[in-house]
């Protein structure tokens, strides 16, 4: 199997877009020690481990009361934040707000690939308007994945307060969640 990696569009779109001003110096050091130095031109791919290693990095500086879970779906929220204003991201949100909530979450896995070279999903209709997703994503970074589901269901379809991303299974090397919205296109 070839190396997981994160693309920069990725990593700039959470690390410098979406955390913009956020990051102190500390932060930046310990980010710098595992492998992430953003006072740098980003390279083409990082590790996943390295992506690992410094998501968990800021959720703890960022988030330090917060249960983990919480705070990397916050952060997967604001990588969707931050990625909606990179190059890439602007395009892919043109494209996915002209989808129905369905045809966005068939579409999961492309989304993903964009930023990343691994992710497999497989998503079953349930109703017209639940999907049951697995996602390869592992250990703890599947609450970034969720997260980041979350917010872009929620920029595609603006008001719609029903969006939900819930996590209902998960095993060492993937996760299981149950996407909703309310009915209707």
């Amino acid at each position: 199997m070839p190396e997981r990696l994160v693309y920069e569009h990725t990593v700039e779109g959470l690390f410098v877009r979406g955390l913009a001003r956020r990051i102190s110096p500390a932060v930046k050091q310990r980010l710098r020690q595992s492998g992430l130095d953003l006072d740098c031109k980003l390279l083409p791919a990082y590790p996943f481990d390295t992506w690992a290693r410094c998501v968990a990095i800021v959720a703890e500086a960022l988030y330090p009361h917060e249960l983990q879970a919480v705070a990397y779906q916050c952060l997967g929220a604001r990588m969707v934040e931050g990625y909606r204003e990179t190059f890439t991201g602007k395009l892919m949100f043109r494209v996915l707000q002209l989808l129905g909530p369905q045809r966005l979450v068939a579409r999961t896995e492309q989304n993903f690939r964009s930023g990343n070279n691994y992710t497999e999903v497989r998503h079953s209709d349930i109703s017209t308007n639940v999907v049951e997703l697995w996602v390869n994503e592992p250990g703890p970074t599947r609450y970034v994945v969720q997260g980041a589901m979350l917010e872009t269901l929620r920029a595609a379809r603006p008001g719609d307060e029903g969006v939900r991303v819930d996590l209902i299974d998960f095993t060492a090397e993937s996760v299981t969640f149950r996407v909703s919205w309310t009915e209707g296109e």
